[in-house]
């Protein structure tokens, strides 16, 4: 892993996150769980058209944020790396405080997507501990990068927080700041397919298993 900064996320400013990926998608009508939430599982998937290697596209970026990105969000880069500079192929993590990359972590996975018509799916959980805030994918899996994600990658990354619970956790900032930054005609689909919410005691206390279209927008 490798961390950009040592700096703990303390402060929720509000101000433009430097998100490269805004994407549009249908609204997501959020229910207030009938208990406090401390994790957060979302499933997602894409579904490749053709893809270019000597583009280096598609280039997918999904987040997920304890409250909304321009609070702080972790994004997680498919098919390229952007911190600390641009890299082609390959699988990342990193949390943004929303204008600085606090930390960042590459998958062991490499290489780019090839291959027509791959489906690529995994799960992006967030949870809180203790004033602890973490994010972590798990249930990877591709054609180009096999199986990827939890704790065989050892990827997972961790910061301070003040957050009492995670209640604010809204998947409509997911949906709407998440999407295919370049090339997108490569893309036939990305998907929100489910989320799950959770209590301290990892109890499910609610799920939307409604799959959510990023790409193409509707």
């Amino acid at each position: 892993m490798k961390k950009k900064r040592s700096k703990a996320l303390l402060r929720w400013l509000l101000v433009p996150a430097a998100a490269c990926v805004i994407a549009l998608a249908s609204a997501v009508q959020a229910q207030a769980p009938s208990s406090d939430v401390f994790r957060v599982e979302e499933d997602w998937q894409l579904v490749l058209l053709t893809p270019d290697a000597n583009l280096n596209g598609p280039q997918v970026t999904c987040v997920i944020s304890p409250l909304t990105a321009n609070d702080a969000y972790c994004a997680f880069d498919l098919n390229y790396h952007t911190q600390p500079d641009y890299a082609a192929g390959g699988l990342q993590m990193h949390v943004w405080d929303p204008n600085d990359p606090m930390m960042y972590c590459n998958f062991p996975e490499a290489g780019m997507l090839r291959t027509a018509g791959e489906t690529v799916t995994w799960t992006q959980n967030m949870w809180l501990n203790a004033g602890v805030l973490s994010f972590q994918v798990t249930n990877g899996q591709s054609q180009t990068w096999g199986k990827f994600g939890g704790s065989g990658d050892n990827v997972l990354l961790s910061v301070s927080t003040p957050l009492a619970n995670l209640n604010g956790y809204d998947p409509n900032v997911s949906l709407t700041n998440s999407g295919v930054s370049f090339a997108s005609n490569l893309v036939s689909s990305l998907t929100l397919v489910g989320v799950r919410w959770y209590d301290a005691n990892g109890k499910l206390i609610q799920q939307d298993t409604t799959p959510q279209v990023v790409h193409p927008q509707q």
